[in-house]
């Protein structure tokens, strides 16, 4: 595995890619991602992340201050005084060391209101959650897809998860400053009756659950034993379960504080041709990043070797992600 430090002296900006940096939604939200690597290998991952992990050779890993000097460029260029950071990851956002220095750094920020985190649970303790408090966290978004102990190791491929650890992680959490948020992904017809065992619990705990729809993507890693439904009959679902168990399962932007907000400027347009410096292997095999007007490009089936200069077209700029073919 090759381990890429992205700081100032990497000449890598920290707007443009999928997998490490800030992507800009056009919401008051920015999602915050400083780490690649997972602990886990769950048999569903849509980003293929992780231990089983196929696709990916080359992880990244932010600078703390570096992120925090994007943030303070990208919340300006949003004009938006009510920003929350989501610090999630195609992998596990727990294993970034520095976690709590970046937290207590970010709530020093006028703008940004609201801190939240996604995690598998596997890295907390009681200490770790009364440090994340401390550092200003203010909500934790658990994913567990299922609370029986087989169950539970299959889907999260890994023999050493131990669910009854995470149960405790949830309670912690719970008695903690911290919201909790279970954020389970239900797996049609194959762990269909986990997620109402999560809803009983989410009911014991008091806390909220967000059920998650199963999807799968071009380099997703696909559950066989689970069927993929449409939007319709996902929500036609819970709308069972919110009756079966009184509880709310159906949310929307409203519930989580989310508005439309001014976008940062995309620099480039899909079909621009510009010229790009190669900085580094990309996340993904046969891809290498590349920077052009303080931007990431990520440019797909290209071999060329670092710091040499080439001209690209662009064939996505969407969510401040911009990916490019050479010419």
């Amino acid at each position: 595995m090759n381990i890429i430090q992205v700081n100032e002296q990497s000449g890598i900006p920290l707007v443009g890619n999928i997998a490490f940096g800030i992507i800009d939604r056009g919401s008051n939200l920015l999602q915050v991602r400083t780490i690649t690597s997972c602990n886990l290998g769950c048999t569903f991952c849509s980003t293929d992340g992780g231990i089983a992990t196929r696709f990916h050779h080359n992880h990244f890993i932010v600078d703390p201050d570096y992120m925090i000097k994007w943030l303070k460029e990208v919340i300006k260029l949003k004009d938006c005084n009510y920003i929350e950071i989501n610090i999630d990851s195609v992998g596990e956002p727990t294993l970034y060391q520095p976690l709590t220095y970046l937290i207590s750094e970010i709530k020093k920020l006028p703008e940004v209101k609201f801190i939240s985190m996604q995690t598998n649970g596997t890295m907390l303790n009681k200490e770790k959650i009364k440090d994340l408090e401390q550092a200003g966290l203010n909500r934790i978004n658990l994913s567990i897809h299922s609370l029986d102990e087989a169950k539970s190791k299959y889907l999260m491929g890994a023999s050493n998860y131990k669910i009854s650890n995470i149960k405790e992680v949830a309670k912690e959490i719970r008695n903690s400053n911290i919201q909790l948020n279970i954020t389970p992904v239900w797996l049609p017809k194959f762990n269909d009756n986990d997620i109402e065992e999560l809803i009983k619990f989410a009911k014991e705990l008091d806390c909220q659950i967000s059920i998650q729809k199963y999807e799968f993507y071009k380099y997703s890693r696909k559950e066989k034993k689970a069927k993929q439904l449409n939007w319709f009959k996902f929500y036609r679902k819970l709308g069972e379960w919110e009756k079966k168990y009184n509880i709310k399962l159906k949310f929307g932007p409203f519930d989580f504080k989310l508005k439309r907000v001014k976008k940062i400027p995309l620099p480039f347009k899909q079909g621009d041709i510009i010229q790009v410096i190669i900085k580094s292997p990309g996340w993904l095999t046969a891809q290498m990043i590349a920077v052009g007007k303080n931007r990431i490009i990520t440019i797909e089936n290209c071999n060329k070797p670092i710091n040499s200069s080439l001209k690209v077209k662009i064939t996505e700029s969407k969510n401040s992600i911009f990916l490019a073919k050479p010419l």
